[in-house]
């Protein structure tokens, strides 16, 4: 995130007079400045490289510090950047569009330097902490996020993203592909509901884990390695490792269609599958055979 261990500060703003004096300030109290005089500058340079908090002026020519805000925070991996807005007008209106647009604070113009690094080292500091209870959460293999009903993203652990990339899901395609999927499924799901994302093996879930009082959902995201699963099946009840996935299926809840589907063979073999599963398991149907299957799976 930082350039040799030292915070990163892009400062945004069209005045050069601004920029130098900012820049000097900043530099004097040990951060790394990186400038951009537009807002399509700025987002240039953002993507290059992530800064640690961003000072943008509201009142710039071409792309303004709301719209260029608001294009930085839909993109789900620059959303969490702090950013302060800088402004010479002093109104509700102002404030107000401040925190809509995303921004964490703001500060008047002229810009008493003191108070600016001051806020600047707390929003940093918070941005820092809440970057660590995320990772710490990756690190106890709990990989979430937390979304609105429209399948936009507010925030996620870090490996949840790189998780959705290998499920095909890539940076680019996250608001085109995998927005409109989340929001289909959250219009219908129940807590506890899971939405299958990779079907081979490690297969990859969602598991909608809690509906808050907010309106968001609280999304987990499950990797699921089949290969000891099927192995437990096989072992308990003398399956062939294709019985065994077949049973793994059964005890999921899918249906006939769902598994030919799953498996890539025809609903005709999916019903021979069964009949010399229950023979094996010495059971006559497939909710017998699910409940001695989860017993086995815990």
């Amino acid at each position: 995130m930082s350039i040799e261990n030292s915070p990163v500060i892009l400062v945004v703003d069209d005045s050069p007079d601004t920029v130098s004096m900012l820049n000097d300030a900043l530099d004097s109290a040990g951060y790394t400045v990186l400038v951009a005089l537009s807002g399509t500058q700025a987002l240039s340079v953002i993507r290059k490289i992530t800064p640690d908090l961003i000072l943008m002026d509201v009142m710039m020519p071409g792309k303004d510090g709301f719209a260029t805000c608001q294009e930085l925070k839909s993109d789900p991996l620059l959303r969490d950047v702090p950013l302060i807005f800088m402004t010479g007008r002093d109104s509700e209106e102002v404030m107000s569009s401040s925190f809509d647009f995303g921004a964490v604070d703001y500060i008047q113009k002229p810009i008493r330097l003191e108070e600016l690094t001051r806020r600047i080292r707390q929003h940093i500091e918070r941005a820092r902490a809440l970057h660590d209870s995320r990772h710490m959460l990756d690190d106890n293999g709990i990989i979430s996020c937390i979304a609105d009903a429209s399948g936009k993203i507010a925030w996620c652990t870090p490996k949840f993203y790189e998780r959705l990339a290998s499920c095909g899901y890539s940076r680019l395609s996250l608001l085109s592909d995998f927005q409109p999927l989340l929001r289909k499924w959250l219009e219908k799901a129940r807590v506890k509901d899971q939405l299958s994302l990779k079907k081979e093996n490690p297969r990859v879930d969602l598991l909608l884990e809690e509906k808050l009082d907010s309106g968001e959902y609280r999304v987990r995201l499950i990797e699921k390695d089949s290969t000891d699963v099927y192995k437990k099946l096989m072992g308990e009840f003398g399956l062939t490792l294709r019985e065994s996935e077949v049973l793994y299926w059964v005890a999921q809840g899918k249906s006939n269609k769902e598994l030919a589907l799953i498996l890539s063979i025809s609903p005709r073999t999916v019903n021979k599958h069964l009949e010399t599963v229950f023979e094996k398991m010495m059971v006559e149907n497939r909710t017998s055979a699910a409940s001695m299957a989860l017993k086995v799976m815990k």
